[in-house]
């Protein structure tokens, strides 16, 4: 476990692998860890992070930092403080990667791409159900009759209630279309077919579905709402050729792994 300070608070965070840098966001449920697959087939090539966000995991529980804002300034501040070279690599998935576009319209010449996985376009993408209520409980509930994992089930429990419900609020809250017209850095964007939780774009936003110069939109058509451990093998080589891709991403999709058959 490795922990730094921004403050008089905790971030915990994993890193792993040599080369450049590349920072993972989690979303509402659960940490860091059920980025450990995609860090371990990416260290290879990079040098990977993945960080709790406060009120999760192992993270401080600091209710007044509970925010996309205060989000962005801890990601700034956690890549000063442990000297990591910029521009980086953000892979961010739901709220992370609500952060994660934001930090990147805030600072462009330090996010060299970006990669955003199941990102609520606007706040009617949201199932209504995470917004009314208990909003943890709620999310637990949808996604529990889809699927559940041992990297989400382990860290749930550490989640701090408040932090999902002011979060779950703010993106209901947020726009992200006019963001994504105004990032300039190469984008993968990917969603899941089946996800219970986010809604791919739709009706007003159906023009973000096209792929353009230096943007892929790619669906996981069988996939709920973590793809990263649902078709490991295949995200991660997604993820993996649009970092190795030139800024034309018109060409890039997902390839299957074929196990050879042995005796």
């Amino acid at each position: 476990m490795s922990i730094t300070t921004i403050g008089r608070n905790l971030v915990h965070y994993e890193a792993l692998g040599r080369g450049k840098p590349l920072i993972f966001i989690h979303g509402w449920l659960g940490s860091w860890r059920y980025w450990w697959p995609s860090m371990q087939a990416l260290a290879t090539h990079y040098r990977t992070f993945a960080l709790d966000l406060w009120g999760f995991g192992d993270s401080s529980k600091v209710s007044e930092k509970y925010s996309l804002s205060n989000y962005m300034e801890m990601l700034d501040q956690f890549i000063e403080g442990l000297g990591i070279a910029v521009p980086v690599v953000i892979v961010g998935h739901g709220l992370g990667a609500g952060v994660a576009i934001r930090y990147a319209l805030q600072n462009p010449e330090d996010v060299a791409r970006i990669a955003l996985v199941g990102l609520p376009v606007s706040g009617a993408a949201l199932n209504t159900r995470l917004v009314q209520g208990d909003n943890l409980a709620a999310a637990i509930r949808v996604t529990g009759r889809a699927r559940t994992f041992p990297e989400i089930e382990v860290e749930l429990r550490k989640s701090d209630p408040v932090a999902v419900t002011a979060l779950m609020d703010e993106m209901h809250r947020s726009d992200f279309s006019n963001d994504l017209q105004q990032l300039s850095c190469p984008l993968l964007l990917l969603f899941g077919g089946q996800d219970p939780l986010i809604q791919q774009p739709n009706g007003e936003h159906a023009a973000i579905r096209e792929t353009a110069f230096n943007r892929a939109y790619i669906c996981f058509d069988s996939c709920m709402h973590f793809p990263m451990l649902e078709e490991t093998a295949k995200f991660n080589r997604l993820v993996l050729e649009f970092l190795h891709s030139d800024n034309d991403l018109r060409s890039l999709s997902p390839k299957n792994y074929w196990k050879r058959r042995t005796h």
